[in-house]
């Protein structure tokens, strides 16, 4: 399985695809039985000396996987997607990423950019960091 995605002349795959059930696991090959699969999918542009940013404009992602035995990869799903100047100036913020949930009332998909939070372990170091500034300056 794997991701395209065009913007105007720009055209970028992302053909690292991992997904998660409880861990991390590189995706090379997938079994789907009658009942489906449910998994957290996770596209990666390929370490090839290239860099990729999303920026503002109006973008087509291209969903496509390819069958045991198949010559071509089939296209099975396609969305457009858009993003903003504010989202794209946001993402070029340090761990910033860009989502988009689905909008069942408008039903498309509605872009926004998240930074995560440091993890509780950060979060006590950063506090332990203060502290001792602050007893080093006090």
């Amino acid at each position: 399985m794997d991701v395209a995605l065009s913007r105007n002349e720009m055209h970028q795959n992302f053909n690292i695809w991992v997904y998660e059930r409880e861990n991390l696991v590189r995706g090379s090959g997938l079994f789907v039985a009658e009942t489906g699969v449910s998994s957290n999918d996770h596209f990666l542009a390929p370490k090839d000396g290239s860099t990729f940013s999303f920026i503002e404009g109006h973008n087509k992602l291209d969903i496509f996987i390819h069958l045991l035995g198949d010559l071509k990869p089939i296209l099975v799903f396609t969305q457009e997607l858009d993003i903003s100047r504010d989202m794209a100036m946001a993402l070029r913020e340090k761990n910033a990423g860009l989502y988009f949930d689905w909008g069942p009332d408008s039903s498309r998909y509605l872009p926004h950019v998240e930074k995560p939070s440091p993890s509780p372990y950060m979060q006590a170091y950063l506090r332990a960091m203060e502290l001792a500034a602050s007893d080093k300056n006090g």
